[in-house]
């Protein structure tokens, strides 16, 4: 006893004689970069909302950091011979990150409340595979009558309209996340603004300072949290990427995945950058309903206009590729092991250098040569360095291929959003990256009653190749209709690809286990700090 003492003491004494070292504080900042209009997952239409989102809820799958789909909150499902049924298992003693239990029944309320035309959910179209979706979205039919059932707290049971290939790419989305009845009813609208606001996935949001800051604690309800190591989410709003890489550098930020564009080379060059590929495409948007973007000679030419190749080496600067066609190249194709999507159709839809012989041609065809009584026209964009830099080079390229002036004016990101959905804009900047890998997310934007169809475009032919993809479950035969969408999209161009992204960022190295996906999510769930 009296050896065992003496060790003890001497242990101490040797604790006492070290340096101290301070464990890592498991905190992790990042810039999300813009203030977001909403963090309501049936509201949401932003890769700014949806990073919050996806860190905040969880579905009933959920994707891994490879991509694929694994049990979220749903523990186990089953799925009948004709592929109409899917029945799901919720794991036992879920709860929300109030402690209250979560069940079947809040996930069978936020699936009605997203496909319920007063909620104006941008993706409420995502939800029509479910029986009788479209029909509550259009007031045709009530809630009662739609293909949802909830037997018991643990047991979720959707019928198909068809059988959809992409069900469980669907379900992990955004719109398919739970939902709190009894909160959601006191304030439709603005339930959000109440902190802490209530979720289910490993974090939830406690506090939200607006254009500010925004800060997320670790879920302890939520079932998986013994293995969520990050105590607290910083989730900054600073908008100007020279600002944002100064807070890098000063140690105030650990990520940053948007760049100032005159410094990503020499960052990428000197390692304290690195890039990965992304699947999304930015392009320009035409509103097709107001002269003279509502002829597509006009349109063609202004797309035509643009020098690609100049953009993406010059301004971009960015590892980005030019855009020859609307779906970007890394997305799977007909055979998943073969050519991706854009191989299978290697046609150059546009050129990647201006063509402005053409463009001057189409341009006079539609009455307006060398730009002469063509009407005063402005472009939009929101407020970003890099948007700027982009909306001068167009403007320029406008003005020395087709001799027109184009005025240019920004707006603050929410204003902006709301600008382009109600169609108050001639020609605007927009970028899309697909919500799962496969072309039929992207290619959903332009049918007629799509939310975020931000052209007012519409075309028959376009909606008969789209409606018969959604329930084809032959691959071969699915990919062909997509492929034949695309190709009436890229004729009518109510939409110029211009880019396709990348993703430049940077972190600190310690920081571990931040999931970066090509679909432009950012997943904390894994993440962690070691000691530095």
């Amino acid at each position: 006893m009296r050896r065992t003492r003496l060790w003890g003491v001497l242990f101490a004494a040797i604790l006492c004689a070290l340096p101290s070292v301070a464990l890592a504080e498991m905190k992790v900042t990042y810039n999300l970069g813009v203030e977001p209009r909403t963090v309501d997952p049936a509201r949401a239409n932003a890769n700014d909302q949806q990073i919050v989102i996806f860190n905040t809820y969880e579905g009933l799958v959920r994707p891994d950091q490879g991509g694929e789909m694994q049990p979220g909150a749903a523990e186990k499902w089953e799925v009948s011979d004709d592929q109409l049924t899917w029945t799901f298992h919720l794991r036992e003693g879920l709860k929300w990150s109030d402690g209250k239990p979560l069940s079947a029944g809040d996930f069978r309320y936020g699936f009605i409340r997203a496909m319920s035309a007063d909620t104006a959910c941008p993706y409420a179209t995502t939800t029509f595979f479910i029986k009788n979706a479209e029909k509550l979205f259009k007031g045709k039919c009530s809630p009662d009558e739609v293909g949802i059932e909830a037997p018991d707290d643990r047991t979720l049971v959707l019928h198909l309209e068809y059988p959809s290939p992409l069900i469980l790419n669907y379900l992990s989305f955004i719109t398919f996340m739970p939902s709190r009845q009894d909160i959601v009813e006191k304030d439709p609208t603005g339930w959000t603004s109440a902190m802490p606001i209530v979720s289910n996935g490993p974090f939830y949001v406690s506090e939200w300072r607006h254009n500010s800051q925004m800060t997320l604690k670790k879920n302890p309800n939520y079932w998986d949290a013994a293995d969520v190591k990050l105590d607290e989410l910083r989730f900054l709003m600073i908008v100007d990427t020279n600002t944002a890489l100064t807070a890098f550098k000063a140690g105030d930020v650990d990520l940053l995945s948007t760049l100032p564009a005159m410094m990503t080379p020499s960052l990428l060059a000197s390692g304290e950058a690195k890039t990965l590929p992304s699947l999304g495409t930015y392009f320009v948007i035409f509103n097709t309903k107001q002269e003279p973007f509502n002829n597509p000679k006009v349109r063609r030419a202004f797309a035509l206009a643009l020098d690609r190749k100049t953009l993406v080496e010059k301004v971009t600067q960015g590892g980005q590729r030019p855009a020859v066609a609307f779906i970007s190249d890394g997305i799977p194709g007909a055979d998943p092991k073969g050519a991706d999507f854009r191989g299978e159709d290697p046609t150059k839809y546009l050129p990647v250098s201006a063509d402005a012989d053409q463009a001057k041609k189409l341009l006079a065809e539609a009455g307006y040569p060398d730009g002469k009584g063509f009407p005063h026209v402005t472009f939009m964009y929101n407020t970003n360095p890099l948007n700027k830099s982009l909306a001068e080079a167009f403007q320029a390229m406008w003005k020395k291929n087709l001799g027109i002036d184009v005025e240019l004016q920004n707006q603050e990101w929410k204003v902006y959003l709301e600008t382009t959905h109600s169609h108050h804009f001639q020609m605007g900047r927009m970028a899309w990256t697909p919500d799962f890998n496969d072309p039929t997310d992207m290619m959903e934007l332009w049918t007629t009653q799509n939310y975020e169809n931000t052209p007012a475009w519409s075309n028959a032919e376009y909606d008969k190749a789209m409606s018969a993809a959604r329930g084809e479950m032959n691959r071969a035969k699915r990919f062909s209709l997509l492929h034949e969408a695309e190709k009436v999209l890229m004729d009518e161009l109510p939409i110029s690809p211009v880019y396709f992204y990348s993703i430049n960022y940077m972190l600190k190295d310690y920081v571990k286990g931040v999931y970066l996906s090509p679909l432009a999510w950012i997943l904390f769930r894994d993440a962690y700090v070691v000691e530095h």
